[in-house]
């Protein structure tokens, strides 16, 4: 075990990491198993959560979904604002949500939750205000398939006897933010994450909805994405093809802001170049259920 804020390419040797964040210490469990790139720590998440830990902390939930901070009137929302994050891995940017007191689902395939997530996620949890659950959640399975009050799967046929009851006690829609990070990296995977984030939007925004949700939103949650910008042309085309096809328009956050908010502190020059967070949200229309 080694405590480390390193830049991941120089942990992936560890199989514990004690990661310092917002005054604790979370142990993180990854693995080198050739099986999935989701047992391991990746730059975005590192990137992503710092950025949003200075971009969130001491916000009202409005401040965040409007990304302004200009009505003094604003008050603090008392209950926590949910969340669901795509391509969890070993949980830091759950855990870092749940610091900052969002409410977490974390999500993955059901050999990452299975071999690190839902571990990790156990073994840290009482270090954080807001609750993490872990659910598994293929994002080749039609939205009108997934189920919610499930302990395991979002995304797999449930035995009665594992469902949940009235299912009140389990994170569904709405959600006020939806994260992901490093899971743009392979062309095959862009239909299916841009289909999920736009299916989440949808079931978080209450003009989408037939018949309304009164629980819906007003606008739909904003999204936050980082990706390493290993492919140019392969990120490029994704972040249009999200725009044109559903509706996921996105705006890349600048460096410097980046900068400004702690990235890259204590690394050397170079160590997170081509890493990239990119602000979003669905503009309700394209795709819209009708």
């Amino acid at each position: 075990m080694s405590d480390t804020t390193q830049p991941a390419h120089h942990t992936k040797h560890l199989p514990v990491l004690a990661y310092p964040f917002n005054n604790v210490a979370f142990h993180l469990v990854q693995r080198d198993d050739g099986i999935s790139n989701g047992t391991a720590l990746w730059l975005g998440a590192q990137v992503l959560s710092v950025y949003l830990s200075v971009e969130f902390k001491g916000k009202s939930r409005k401040t965040i979904e409007t990304g302004t901070d200009n009505d003094a009137s604003v008050l603090y929302n008392t209950a926590h604002p949910k969340a669901i994050e795509l391509g969890s891995g070993i949980g830091l940017m759950a855990l870092a949500l749940a610091s900052l007191g969002y409410d977490v689902l974390a999500t993955d395939t059901a050999h990452v939750c299975a071999s690190v997530l839902r571990s990790n996620i156990n073994a840290n949890v009482h270090l954080v205000p807001g609750r993490v659950h872990v659910r598994e959640l293929d994002w080749g399975v039609d939205p009108t398939g997934w189920i919610w009050d499930d302990p395991v799967s979002i995304t797999s046929q449930a035995p009665l006897s594992r469902r949940g009851g009235d299912g009140s006690g389990f994170l569904a829609p709405p959600f006020d933010l939806i994260v992901s990070s490093d899971t743009i990296y392979d062309t095959a995977l862009v239909a299916p994450l841009f289909e999920t984030i736009h299916a989440l939007s949808a079931l978080s925004y209450a003009p989408a909805l037939s018949p309304p949700s009164s629980l819906s939103h007003i606008e739909p949650p904003i999204i936050y994405l980082a990706v390493e910008r290993r492919d140019s042309t392969l990120i490029t085309a994704a972040f249009r093809r999200a725009g044109e096809e559903w509706g996921l328009l996105f705006q890349r956050v600048p460096e410097k802001r980046l900068r400004r908010a702690g990235v890259g502190v204590g690394w050397d020059a170079g160590e997170w170049e081509g890493v990239e967070v990119w602000r979003g949200r669905w503009d309700g229309v394209t795709g819209a259920v009708k």
